[in-house]
């Protein structure tokens, strides 16, 4: 009978192994193929943010050609493309040292005044003797 007992706790001991054995394969096994999910994922991953990436360099292009043709349009009438110059965004004005409002009130009369004494000599020198 010891013999018998013997042979029975060698065998379960030899199962037992096989048994440890066999889980440790199968948990390995199960663990590279978690590793290489994960690593399936992680690729898919960098794949869609690189798509996001491109789809928003698209769409910053649209949309500075879109407002291009907006300022475009703004500042040039449609039809004229190419036929008008386009007018500069800001002129200044002469600095000829007037900085006042009255200053250059007083200039503005000035210069009406001597623009109408010109334009009565030409009008006096074309109009007959007779008419004086």
């Amino acid at each position: 009978m010891n013999r018998m007992k013997l042979a029975a706790g060698v065998s379960l001991a030899a199962l037992a192994m096989a048994g440890g054995a066999s889980a440790q394969d199968a948990l390995s096994e199960l663990r590279a193929q978690n590793a290489a999910a994960q690593a399936a994922e992680i690729a898919r991953q960098d794949l869609l943010a690189t798509q996001r990436e491109i789809s928003a360099r698209q769409d910053q292009a649209r949309t500075a050609m879109v407002l291009r043709d907006l300022e475009t349009a703004r500042t040039q009438p449609p039809g004229t493309a190419g036929l008008i110059a386009p007018l500069p965004t800001t002129i200044a004005p002469p600095d000829d040292g007037l900085t006042s409002l009255s200053m250059q009130m007083d200039r503005m009369d000035r210069l009406t005044q001597d623009a109408m004494a010109r334009s009565n000599a030409k009008v006096r020198a074309v109009r007959p003797a007779s008419e004086r």
